[in-house]
């Protein structure tokens, strides 16, 4: 080891252009490939956090899709209340299950100002477990406050900013809504008759949670407006369930197919051979393009961004094949007195072998140096790319490459480079004595 060691030294006093320009050939190469590979894991294990955190979110529907992607729902529905319940009884494998409906709100006022509602729902206290939402100010409501129709209302971090300057300052404020009501009157007939009309309602805000990405507001129908459900229903109209609510929850070591099988047992032995269940991954309004749109997308970008850098550390690694090939014809009587002297053919190759891994090792230190130097300046200009599927900077942090992509990139580059010095390091043992030395004096 000492030997080659030392003729690795004397490699660069001989020939130092041609030796530094190899170790930064293999140093782009290797710094490429773990920027690659960094990106590559950073960007799919932030959209699986982004889509799915322990587990897939579906939704269940008392409801038919047609080819077109629109939702026919049974009305009225086959489901009552206990669904939830009878779904995490009898299903081991759903979790965090959630009454979804349509809280119904276009505009809002607050301190005498009114304001475009962007998305409002209607759930039970699990839906914040459920979406993962992490509360800044308050608290989410608790089941207490749905069972008792409580108008309380959770909203986003940026809505609160809004309407009330900051999230602190938002809990225990009032926001009003125009909210369906039902009025019954009799006449003198005795006859009675419904009317429906629509009086402004005060909520008290009770909780403010941090604004989740784009991509899952878009995919999982998150509102800025998150109200018990039941509030929603108008007053006066008495109807076992809100026919625009949806069970969701977070699907736990299972495909979507294999639960909408199960799941659709599971509730026609509850409600009736007839009950028409849909189970999908997406929002309450329908399955959702963008999340299977969005895997492809960082697939083939993950996919694209690894063959490139093996490509570079391919290239690199011709290089060391280059200099090897050079280095023992430039040694070939040395090669000769080795061998007469008692070197076994082993020897021989273990030396230029040793050689081709000292390039790799030193090549390999240097492109790891130059990926901590680039690696955030290349993932911030990527951000942009990345946002159309929905994640943002702060959901991917591209601040360093992780230690899994070094450790490949390095041991990626130092085979490559074991296998195109062992090419040179045969021909080297392999040449006989008197060839060897022949040749040098030619």
């Amino acid at each position: 080891m000492v030997s080659t060691l030392k003729s690795f030294g004397q490699y660069f006093r001989t020939y130092p252009l041609r030796g530094v320009l190899t170790l930064l050939t293999i140093a782009i190469g290797v710094g490429a490939l773990i920027i690659t590979f960094s990106l590559s894991f950073d960007v799919n294990a932030a959209l699986q956090r982004s889509l799915s955190e322990d587990g897939r979110r579906i939704v269940i529907a008392n409801a038919t899709i047609g080819d077109d992607g629109q939702i026919d729902r049974q009305f009225p529905s086959d489901f009552d209340a206990n669904v939830t319940e009878i779904l995490s009884t009898e299903y081991e494998n759903l979790d965090d299950l959630t009454l979804v409906g349509d809280a119904r709100w276009n505009r809002v006022s607050a301190n005498n100002t009114s304001y475009q509602v962007r998305s409002s729902v209607a759930a039970d206290a699990t839906y914040d477990d459920l979406m993962n939402l992490e509360m800044v100010a308050g608290s989410f409501y608790t089941q207490e406050d749905v069972d008792n129709r409580r108008q309380l209302v959770v909203i986003s971090e940026s809505t609160a900013r809004i309407l009330f300057g900051s999230a602190d300052q938002a809990v225990g404020q009032q926001v009003e809504t125009a909210v369906p009501t039902i009025s019954v009157t009799t006449s003198s007939g005795g006859g009675q008759s419904r009317r429906m009309s629509l009086s402004q309602e005060p909520y008290t805000v009770v909780g403010v949670f941090a604004d989740v990405s784009e991509l899952v507001r878009e995919a999982f129908g998150v509102g800025d407006f998150i109200i018990p459900i039941g509030t929603n229903i108008p007053a006066g109209l008495q109807i076992r369930f809100d026919p625009s609510a949806v069970i969701m929850a977070r699907l736990i070591d299972a495909t979507v197919e294999s639960a909408a099988s199960r799941i659709g047992v599971i509730l026609e032995l509850e409600y009736g051979d007839e009950t028409v269940v849909s189970v999908w991954e997406g929002s309450p309004h329908g399955p959702e393009p963008l999340i299977e749109e969005s895997r492809r997308s960082v697939s083939s970008f993950a996919l694209t961004v690894n063959v490139l850098g093996a490509i570079v550390l391919v290239a690199s690694s011709i290089g060391i094949f280059s200099i090897m090939l050079v280095e023992v014809l430039n040694r070939m009587r040395e090669i000769g007195l080795r061998r007469a002297i008692g070197a076994t053919r082993a020897s021989i190759r273990r030396f230029f072998m040793m050689q081709a891994l000292y390039f790799s090792l030193a090549g390999s230190a240097i492109g790891a140096g130059l990926a901590f130097v680039f690696y955030r300046m290349i993932g911030a200009s990527l951000v942009p790319f990345f946002e159309t599927s929905g994640l943002s900077a702060t959901d991917l942090n591209l601040s360093v490459p992780g230690a899994l992509p070094i450790l490949l990139a390095v041991g990626a580059a130092v085979i490559a480079g074991a296998l195109f010095g062992f090419f040179p390091a045969i021909s080297a043992s392999r040449t006989p004595i008197v060839e060897c030395i022949k040749e040098d004096a030619a």
